[in-house]
């Protein structure tokens, strides 16, 4: 970014935020429990600027109707949200460009679904799905940015605008748009994610409506990585590589691409509405809609040899669609002395192919997979003494694919310091679609599997305390752990990655344990941050290759400067990983393949950063790889993907309340 610009927007943001009438901060806490969650009393039109509401009144409403508040305050927990997914990334192991796939470290199982997915999931990272939607409710308008510098030649701009026709109908817009040209031959990223919201509550308080929609495009120029005559150069720094486009890629015309829409409806009416104001003995009908459809493309002007033979050498134009509608319907029930009981139904239909049938030597490969799924499942919550307990199972019961899931949340607060979680998941479900059907104009890329479901037995804990800091844990049970493997008899050259891949399903049961820890400590003006990840896969290494040990630690100072008119952070934060055999990427499938040929060295990183808050706005300088100033960069994110530079990058996050 050109030091003008940055300069020009920092005085900007400065005048303006002095100017602005101080708000009150709020942090993102959790409100609405209990069934009445809904049922809140109208917020109230501000009419005189002196008079503006705090941030705690612009609420934020999620899928499962949990309330947060919007957060404008400044912590270390900012400074590592900072970057393009908007979250903590500590288990992730980012490519050099904004916007490429990021390596996996560590991984959470905790998670569960009924129905395969696309598939193409390093494509998905930045991908909102229904449950990341937020709804508003604003006493005013409200407006976010966030700016970003990339790489080169581009900006990362996100914006929101949230606000009310009435206090009870609530809309919000919002649009993120990136383009970074990256330093490397073949490497730009673009992408571009819009969503509408709106959310509506009748005067009565009976029925509550909830909608989303959703425009969201990926687009990623694909180079295959280095080859291994510029693997060694990169390798041992030869003074030619300091100019990064000098470096040879594996190819230099191929893009992938990933489209997404989506329509969603969520609605409640509140039958029975109970006898007092706790909701109780209320019952409540609900129905949700969800309509997806996406589009993944891998085009190349003229085909390579690493991935093998072709059918076709020229404009390569590989397509898959997926299309599916949802609909969930449920009945609750509510008593202040049982708790919520609710039972549920949903049905999905679903198509997945492709434009063609390919016919081999050995097999048929069909162009599509469709069919519908019928689902049942029961869902319960209570409070009881001072443990939450929450549960819920849904079975497919109607449809070729088979599905269940299990789900079970206990948590304790003994004290206003000292938190204890439990969490269980029992899963099966079905492989991804691209394990099951897969086409390319690559010979070796064509397959037709029937698969066995995969299960998941997950069990985890934390113990937090506000003080002290936390640990957490958790025990990984998989069976038919589904991957995409790299067939290699004997390694001769990087290419024999790329060459024999193929979807795999592994022999034995995979065990993976995890413990992390970690906690903020400050005293006066200094403050450390400090997170570290023990990790052990016990049996199955082969197939889940992470890294032992994970630690990342920060140190800074902090304090209010200009008469606290600004409060300020600056310090630095260093990372480590050990030696693991990383997963490489497959640009064909936008997925990472198991191999055990290339060991990636474990390395650290060295960031400086220096935020400040001013009024609503936080402003985020930021020196990433330092280390690279002073030993070089011969490190790599995946085997032939090289890890980031040092780079200088600048953001800025504004919220706005009119």
């Amino acid at each position: 970014m050109n030091k003008s610009v940055v300069t020009l927007v920092f005085v900007l943001i400065s005048f303006i935020g002095f100017a602005q009438r101080d708000l009150d901060t709020g942090s993102l806490r959790k409100s609405g429990q209990g069934q009445g969650q809904d049922q809140r009393p109208d917020t109230q039109t501000t009419k005189a600027k002196d008079d503006m509401p705090p941030a705690t009144d612009y609420k934020l409403i999620g899928i499962e109707r949990d309330t947060t508040f919007v957060d404008t305050s400044l912590s270390i927990h900012k400074q590592y949200k900072m970057n393009y997914l908007r979250q903590d990334n500590f288990e992730l192991l980012k490519f050099h460009n904004v916007a490429m796939p990021f390596n996996k470290l560590g991984y959470d199982f905790s998670n569960s679904t009924l129905n395969p997915s696309l598939g193409a999931s390093a494509k998905h990272f930045n991908y909102l799905d229904a449950e990341q939607i937020n709804y508003y409710e604003t006493p005013t308008p409200l407006t976010e940015m966030w700016l970003r510098t990339v790489l080169e030649q581009g900006q990362n701009l996100k914006t929101l605008f949230a606000n009310n026709i009435t206090p009870r109908l609530n809309f919000s817009v919002g649009y993120e748009g990136l383009r970074s040209l990256g330093h490397y031959v073949q490497s730009r990223s673009d992408a571009a994610n819009f969503f509408g919201t709106l959310n509506y509550r009748t005067t009565n308080d009976r029925y509550f409506l909830r909608l989303h929609v959703t425009k969201q495009d990926f687009e990623n120029q694909q180079n295959g990585g280095f080859t291994d005559d510029a693997i060694e150069g990169f390798v041992n720094q030869i003074p030619e590589f300091d100019n990064r486009v000098t470096i040879e890629p594996q190819f230099r015309d191929a893009n992938t691409r990933l489209l997404g829409r989506r329509l969603y409806l969520d609605q409640d009416y509140i039958l029975l509405t109970g006898k007092d104001s706790t909701a109780n003995n209320q019952v409540r009908l609900s129905h949700s809609l969800k309509y997806e459809y996406k589009n993944y493309f891998y085009n190349q002007s003229e085909n390579s040899s690493i991935f093998g033979p072709a059918y076709e050498t020229s404009n390569i134009n590989d397509r898959v669609n997926l299309e599916e509608l949802t609909n969930q319907a449920s009945v609750s029930y509510f008593r202040n002395d049982i708790g919520k009981l609710a039972f549920k139904a949903s049905h999905t239909g679903f198509n997945y192919g492709y434009n063609s049938i390919v016919i081999t030597e050995d097999q048929v490969i069909p162009n599509l997979i469709n069919g519908d799924l019928v689902a049942v499942g029961a869902s319960y919550k209570n409070k009881i003494g001072l443990v939450d307990l929450e549960g819920e199972t849904m079975h497919n019961i109607i449809g070729d694919f088979n599905g269940s899931y299990i789900k079970g949340l206990a948590g304790a607060q003994f004290n206003k310091d000292l938190r204890l979680d439990a969490k269980l998941n029992i899963s099966s479900v079905a492989p991804d679609f691209n394990y099951q059907l897969f086409q390319s104009s690559y010979i070796n890329y064509n397959w037709n599997n029937d698969f066995s479901n995969i299960q998941t037995q997950f069990l985890g804990g934390k113990l937090n305390h506000q003080k002290w800091g936390y640990v957490e844990g958790s025990f990984t049970q998989i069976q038919n752990y589904t991957f995409f493997g790299a067939e290699i008899e004997e390694f001769t050259s990087i290419d024999d990655l790329y060459t024999n891949v193929s979807p795999q399903q592994a022999d034995s049961d995979v065990s993976y344990f995890k413990l992390r820890a970690g906690g903020d400590y400050n005293l006066g003006w200094f403050g450390m941050a400090h997170t570290l990840q023990y990790q052990n896969v016990l049996s199955g290494a082969d197939v889940l290759p992470v890294p032992e040990l994970i630690t990342r630690n920060s140190f800074f100072y902090q304090d209010y400067w200009f008469q606290k008119a600004t409060f300020v952070q600056t310090g630095f934060t260093f990372k480590y990983f050990t030696d693991f055999n990383a997963q490489s990427f497959n640009p064909i499938l936008n997925e990472f393949v198991v191999q055990n040929a290339v060991a990636l060295d474990g390395f650290y990183t060295f960031d400086v950063f220096f935020n400040a808050k001013i009024r609503t706005a936080r402003v985020f300088f930021n020196l990433e790889n330092v280390t690279e100033i002073f030993t070089g960069n011969k490190n790599f994110s995946a085997p032939g993907y090289p890890f980031r530079d040092f780079t200088f990058r600048f953001g800025v996050v504004w919220n706005l309340f009119l």
